[in-house]
């Protein structure tokens, strides 16, 4: 299970992401090239995704990025630490990294972006399986968006 929380200024809105197995059409850059329900564990760094729906989700919808989306995961960083240290602490990291990678990927600190961030981050019993992952996403809750965020400073 993989806890997402969106941070638009200083308000969080936590969601849970709980998986289900799928296959991801990619080409032989690793990009995704049709349309796919896929598990909340297979996103990786350079995929785009539909919306995140707030409660229990079964999967994450992911597409072309070239494609009109709501967001793309631009950066995944490893907690460290072999006990859970919470869900605060946890979100406290994931925060503090994501929100530095975005000003790097966007152009622009999270506060000064037109853009969202939004971050997955472990659970207490998906950290139990050996999950320390944190993926970030930057995007539009509105959708829309069109290709990459990378370097657009807006």
């Amino acid at each position: 299970m993989r806890r997402p929380a969106r941070f638009a200024a200083v308000v969080a809105c936590g969601v849970t992401l709980v998986g289900c197995a799928g296959g991801v059409p990619r080409n032989t850059a690793g990009q995704v090239t049709a349309p796919a329900s896929i598990d909340a564990f297979q996103i990786t760094v350079g995929d785009c995704t539909g919306p995140m729906k707030e409660g229990d989700v079964s999967s994450l919808q992911v597409v072309p990025c070239e494609q009109a989306h709501n967001f793309e995961a631009y950066a995944v960083t490893n907690l460290a630490g072999s006990s859970f240290p919470g869900e605060t602490e946890v979100t406290k990291q994931a925060d503090k990294f994501c929100s530095a990678e975005f000003r790097t990927f966007v152009g622009l600190a999270t506060k000064d972006s037109k853009f969202d961030m939004f971050f997955l981050y472990p659970t207490e019993s998906s950290w139990a399986g050996g999950d320390r992952e944190v993926l970030c996403l930057a995007g539009s809750t509105k959708g829309g968006v069109k290709g990459s965020l990378k370097g657009l400073a807006k």
